[in-house]
């Protein structure tokens, strides 16, 4: 009787030599490839602030420009920022900064069509505190908390673009955008009013990339200390992170 067992296929498993071979070459691809994917990933953070940069520079020329303003800069920070309403106005300087920012009145007077949202730095994108927000009057040409309210608001955790009173007596890693030195040692002048981006908790190497990027060499900082020359400063980073202000400009 003719046996119609079909033969069965020899197997055998991988050797232990076979899979450290193979572990190995996966952890240097890894070595290899993963720093060049971090830097990718970087690139193009820093490539969305620039292009955010030029959006709210074009906006700013475009708001000075408008119909209807006072070819002023607002302030959002600092001394001097215009309110209406007695309960607002009346507000200490830190509350009403806290609650005011120079992109909502590119908001409100259709400047710039969405909120700013970037990939570096804080990803918060709301405000703490209670009650109404401050909102842009244009037509009053300050802001307005309908009902008139002191503001309980606090963006100063989120990235947004803000304006205040040049300070060219501190150095601008120190000043909070209220000071930069554009060609490495020339500080601005004290009767100008300065717009600047914030990126609030930017890791340390973010801060440093986007301010060789940005500065160019020849103002580039020392990475891991404060920058205080060119478009890009901040204070030496404290675990890991550093707020950047990014220079927009100045009237």
């Amino acid at each position: 009787m003719k046996n119609t067992e079909k033969p069965r296929l020899l197997t055998r498993g991988y050797s232990l030599l076979e899979l450290v071979l193979v572990l190995a070459i996966v952890s240097v691809l890894v070595g290899l490839l993963l720093p060049k994917g971090f830097d990718a990933l970087r690139n193009a953070r820093i490539q969305q602030v620039e292009k955010t940069v030029d959006t709210l520079k074009t906006a700013l020329t475009d708001y000075l420009s408008m119909a209807g303003g006072n070819g002023s800069l607002p302030r959002t920070e600092g001394t001097g920022i215009p309110t209406s309403g007695a309960a607002l106005t009346g507000a200490t300087d830190a509350a009403k900064g806290n609650a005011a920012r120079l992109d909502t009145v590119l908001l409100a007077t259709g400047k710039i069509e969405k909120p700013l949202a970037l990939r570096m730095g804080t990803q918060s994108f709301t405000s703490t505190g209670t009650g109404n927000e401050v909102i842009w009057s244009q037509a009053s040409l300050g802001f307005v908390v309908t009902p008139d309210a002191a503001p309980q608001r606090n963006w100063s955790t989120v990235t947004r673009a803000e304006a205040r009173t040049a300070n060219p007596a501190l150095a601008p890693s120190a000043a909070l955008g209220a000071n930069f030195r554009l060609d490495g040692t020339t500080n601005l002048n004290a009767n100008y009013v300065v717009a600047y981006l914030v990126i609030p908790a930017c890791p340390a190497k973010d801060a440093y990339e986007l301010a060789v990027a940005m500065n160019g060499a020849q103002l580039a900082p020392v990475e891991g200390a404060a920058s205080d020359t060119g478009l890009v400063a901040y204070a030496a980073p404290t675990n890991g992170v550093t707020d950047v202000y990014v220079y927009l400009t100045s009237i």
